[in-house]
This record gives C-alpha cells, sequence and structure tokens, in this order.
C-alpha cells in the first residue's frame, strides 16, 4: 500500500469525483435513507479505486457489490457479534473461567484452539470475501482484515476531513 498521506490523499480525490457523478447526492427527491446509501456506495467506490480491484479479496467483493450498487453482502450478518458484543466480551475478565475451562477440557490447547477457531469465525463474517477461506488459512485471513482494517481507517479519516471542511464552508 502507498503511504498513508499518499493514500489518504488519492482518497479524498477519488470520493470527490464519486460524489460528483450524476445521481449520487445532486438529487434533491432522494430522502435521507437514500442518500446515506449513496454516499457509502460512493465511499467504498473510491476505497476500490484506490486499493485497486484485484489487490485484496475484500477488494474484490466490494468491487462487485459496487458494480451491483448494493451493500447487503458487505454488512455483518443478522448471526454476528455486533462491535458491542466484541467489546463486552473482551473487557470482560476471562481468565478464572478460562482456568476452570482449560481443566474440565483436559488441557489448554484445546481450549486456544476453540478460541482461535471462535474469533477466526467471526473475522469471516465481518471483512467482506474472506467468508469462504480455509480455516486452516490463518495467515491470509489476517492479512485481509489487517489491510481492510487500515483501508477503513484511511476511509474514515478522509471523510471526517471532508465533513470538517463543509462545515468550515459553512456562513
Amino acid at each position: 500500500m502507498q503511504g498513508s498521506n499518499q493514500f489518504k490523499q488519492a482518497l479524498l480525490e477519488s470520493l470527490l469525483l464519486e460524489l460528483q457523478k450524476p445521481g449520487v447526492v445532486a438529487s434533491r427527491k432522494m430522502g435521507f435513507h437514500g442518500t446515506k446509501h449513496a454516499i457509502r456506495l460512493a465511499a467504498d467506490a473510491a476505497l476500490v479505486n484506490v486499493r485497486g480491484a484485484g489487490a485484496t479479496r475484500w477488494s474484490r467483493t466490494m468491487q462487485t457489490a459496487v458494480e451491483l450498487g448494493n451493500r447487503r453482502h458487505l454488512t455483518p450478518s443478522a448471526k454476528s457479534a455486533s462491535g458491542k458484543t466484541i467489546l463486552r466480551r473482551c473487557h470482560r475478565l476471562r481468565r478464572p473461567r478460562m482456568a476452570v475451562r482449560a481443566r474440565a477440557c483436559g488441557s489448554a490447547g484445546v481450549l486456544a484452539r476453540a478460541f482461535v477457531r471462535k474469533r477466526t469465525t467471526v473475522l469471516k463474517r465481518i471483512v467482506p470475501g474472506v467468508e469462504k477461506l480455509d480455516d486452516r488459512d490463518e495467515c491470509t485471513l489476517l492479512s485481509e482484515t489487517l489491510d481492510y482494517a487500515v483501508c477503513l481507517r484511511a476511509q474514515v479519516d478522509v471523510m471526517q476531513l471532508l465533513v470538517r471542511a463543509l462545515q468550515a464552508a459553512k456562513p
């Protein structure tokens, strides 16, 4: 990936171009949800344009979604854990329970593998395009996840910059 500032600059330029396309947000008849959907698709298209559609599995999946004009298969399924649930789980104190489970299971290795398998399943639901990865291919899964998270962070930074610029321009 390019340097962080170069990547963000390219992402900003691409996002502005996507937003200027006809029918994205220019329509006054479009309601709040339609506008939100159009902006999210434009942001995804900009991210794919800058990152490259063939570079990663998630970018190929996003490219398909952008071409189809929907985001349904990019969002986590209803069965997947929400961000709040994951945060709650991370902040719980688990040591005593894990020790009891390890003794009950016979070894800590069994428990560790089950924990990794569970987290792997959650990651596969969150990152687009990695659902069908082999369970033993954790390196690819982690690589895709890291790349996706870095790109999303850049997208958030660019969109916050754009909002600040638009707010500063208001009289």
